[in-house]
C-alpha cells in the first residue's frame, strides 16, 4: 500500500458535513452504486467510505479516467519537447499511412476527440493491430471539425508516447508521476505491440486516483513539489473544444485535454463509465473521487451537483458524528436470501463437468471489458463444482483459453480467489447460496472491476439444467447510456421501446443463459 493522504474532518476544513451526509444517504436510497469515495479539502481527506468487498486501497478499473492519465503523460512529453500538439500522427507511424490519408490528423485532434475517425467499441480487438485499426478507420468528419468520443484516439496517444520513448506508458509515467505521488506501478491493459490501451484499461485505487486529482487541483504541485507541469494543468482542464449539444449535462459543457468541464460552476472532472469520477472544484481547494457501479451514472453526477450547492456552507457540526456513523454502517450490498445447503446436489455434481455452448460475449468479465480485451475471452464451455473435505464449495469454469477456479463463500460473506486472463490478474470475490432447494445462486465480483455477475444454477429438471446469467450494471441500460452520451438522447417513448423490445435481444447476445448439454 502506498503512503496515505492526511486525514482530518469536515468541520475543521470548512466543509458542511450535512451536505456529505445527504449525498451518501441519497446514494444509498437511490442505489447510486458507490463502491468507494474520498472527499479532500485543504489537502486532507475529510470524508471517506466504502462498501465491502471494496475499500479505498482496492485496485479498481477506471474505464475512461484512463484518458486523463494518458493526457497527463502527453503533458510531460510536450514539456520535454519530444512531442508537439501540431505533430501529424503519420510522423510517428509512416508505415501505416503510405497514401497519406491521415496526415492531417494531429496530436491535438487526438487529445481533444476531434480526429474525425469513427471506430466503435464493438470492433473486434482480440489479438488485432490496434494502430492499423485506427489508420484504416473511415473518417466521419474532417479533422478538427467535430467532437467524436472515440476511445482509440487515446490509444494512439499512448502508442505515440511509447514509440518516441521506447518504453511502456506505465514505465514512462512512473518516475514522472507515480513515484513522486507515492503510487505503486499500476496495471494497464495493452495491445499486441505492448502499448497501453490509453483510452481504457487502467487499474488504480481510489486513494491513488485522489492523489492525482489533488495534484491537478494544486496546479500540478503535490505537497510542495511541482510534479505535473503547471502550464499543462491549465491547458488540459480548460475549455478547448465544444462537445455535444444534447445529453447528460456534464458532457455538454466542453472538453479540455482528457478532462471535461462540468455543469457545476468552476469545476472540471475526469470521467469513466459506470460512475468513475474525479472532480476538482476550482477555487475551493476541494477534490471528490468516486468509484461506482451504477447503470445510469448521470444520476450520480446529478447527486454530486446537488451536494455542491451546500458543500461549503457554514458547517452544521451535529452532522459530523451522524456522517461518521453513516459511513461506518456501509455494508456488503449483496445479501443472499438462502435456504439450507443442498449437500446432496453439491456431492452429486462434485467434479462433474457441466458442458455448455455460449457466445464470445459470455465471459465472467462484463462485456464492456471483454470486448476491448486483447486476449480471447468468452465462449464459456463448461462449469465444474468442487466440494472439499471442509465442505468448501468451489466453481471452476473455462472460457476462451483460460480455466479459473474460485471459492464460493457459503455464509453470505465473500471468499477471495485470484483469477487470471492472460497477464491480467483479478481478485474474484464470490459467494453463493441455495435460494431454493434446487437453485444455487452464485455472485461474482471481480474486485478490480465494478460489476457483479449473477449465475443461477437451476437443477429443478436435471435433464435440462439451465444457468441463468445476468450482470449489474446490465447491457440494456448501458445501450441507453451510450445513446445519451453520444449527444442524441432518446425520447421517453423510444427509450421505453428500446428497453421493452430491443433489450431482450441485446441480452440474448451479451448475457445469454447457459443450457447444459446432456
Amino acid at each position: 500500500m502506498s503512503k496515505s493522504l492526511k486525514r482530518s474532518t469536515c468541520c475543521e476544513n470548512g466543509i458542511n458535513p450535512k451536505a456529505v451526509y445527504k449525498f451518501i444517504e441519497r446514494a444509498e436510497r437511490e442505489n447510486l452504486g458507490i463502491n468507494s469515495f474520498m472527499l479532500i479539502k485543504n489537502q486532507s481527506v475529510v470524508a471517506e467510505g466504502s462498501h465491502p468487498p471494496y475499500d479505498n486501497d482496492t485496485t479498481h478499473v477506471l474505464y475512461s479516467i484512463s484518458k486523463s492519465i494518458t493526457a497527463t503523460a502527453l503533458g510531460f512529453a510536450i514539456e520535454e519537447g519530444t512531442i508537439h500538439l501540431e505533430d501529424s500522427i503519420s510522423k510517428f507511424f509512416p508505415e501505416y499511412d503510405k497514401l497519406g490519408r491521415n496526415k492531417k490528423v494531429t496530436v491535438r485532434h487526438l487529445v481533444t476527440m476531434t480526429a474525425g475517425k469513427m471506430i466503435g467499441m464493438a470492433k473486434p480487438r482480440h489479438l488485432k493491430d490496434w494502430v492499423k485499426i485506427f489508420f484504416d478507420a473511415p473518417f466521419f468528419a474532417k479533422p478538427g471539425k467535430a467532437f467524436l468520443y472515440v476511445n482509440d484516439n487515446f490509444y494512439m496517444l499512448s502508442a505515440i508516447i511509447s514509440k518516441v520513448y521506447g518504453e511502456t506508458l506505465i514505465d514512462f509515467l512512473y518516475p514522472r508521476l507515480f513515484a513522486p505521488l507515492d503510487i505503486k506501478k499500476p496495471v494497464w491493459e495493452t495491445g499486441i505491440h505492448g502499448y497501453a490501451a490509453g483510452g481504457w484499461g487502467l487499474y488504480m485505487s481510489t486513494e491513488d486516483l485522489a492523489k492525482i486529482m489533488l495534484c491537478y487541483s494544486n496546479g500540478g504541485i503535490y505537497y510542495g513539489k511541482q510534479v505535473i507541469p503547471e502550464s499543462w494543468v491549465k491547458q488540459a482542464t480548460a475549455y478547448q473544444v465544444p462537445t455535444v449539444k444534447k445529453g447528460q449535462p456534464d458532457v455538454t459543457k466542453g472538453y479540455g485535454y482528457g478532462f471535461w468541464r462540468t455543469s457545476i460552476p468552476d469545476t472540471y472532472r475526469a470521467y469513466g463509465l459506470f460512475g468513475q469520477l474525479g472532480y476538482v472544484f476550482e477555487n475551493k481547494d476541494t477534490v471528490l473521487v468516486v468509484n461506482a457501479a451504477v447503470s445510469k451514472d448521470e444520476l450520480l453526477s446529478r447527486a454530486v451537483s446537488d451536494m455542491a450547492k451546500t458543500l461549503w456552507d457554514e458547517p452544521e457540526k451535529e452532522y459530523e458524528e451522524k456522517l461518521k456513523t453513516l459511513l461506518s454502517s456501509l455494508d456488503d450490498k449483496d445479501y443472499l436470501p438462502s435456504t439450507e445447503r443442498n449437500f446432496e446436489l453439491e456431492r452429486k455434481y462434485h467434479q462433474k463437468a457441466l458442458h455448455t455452448k455460449s457466445s464470445s460475449f459470455a465471459s465472467m468479465l462484463n462485456v464492456t471489458m471483454s470486448t476491448v480485451f486483447n486476449e480471447y475471452v468468452g465462449n464459456t464451455d463448461r462449469f465444474i463444482f468442487h466440494l472439499d473435505k471442509e465442505k468448501n464449495l468451489y466453481l471452476v469454469w473455462k472460457e476462451g483459453s483460460f480455466v479459473n477456479e474460485i471459492r464460493l463463500g457459503m455464509d453470505n460473506t465473500y471468499a477471495m480467489s485470484t483469477v487470471s486472463y492472460g497477464d491480467i490478474k483479478y481478485t474474484a470475490c464470490a459467494k453463493a447460496a441455495w435460494i431454493s432447494p434446487t437453485v444455487l445462486r452464485v455472485l461474482v465480483r471481480m474486485e478490480e472491476a465494478c460489476q457483479v455477475r449473477q449465475l443461477d444454477f437451476d437443477f429443478t429438471d436435471e435433464k435440462n439444467i439451465v444457468v441463468k446469467n445476468s450482470s449489474f450494471p446490465d447491457l440494456p441500460t448501458l445501450a441507453v447510456h451510450y445513446v445519451d452520451f453520444s449527444g442524441f438522447p432518446l425520447p421517453a417513448g423510444l427509450e421505453k421501446l428500446l428497453k421493452k423490445y430491443i433489450a431482450p435481444a441485446i441480452l440474448l447476445i451479451g448475457e445469454p443463459n447457459y443450457r447444459i448439454k446432456s
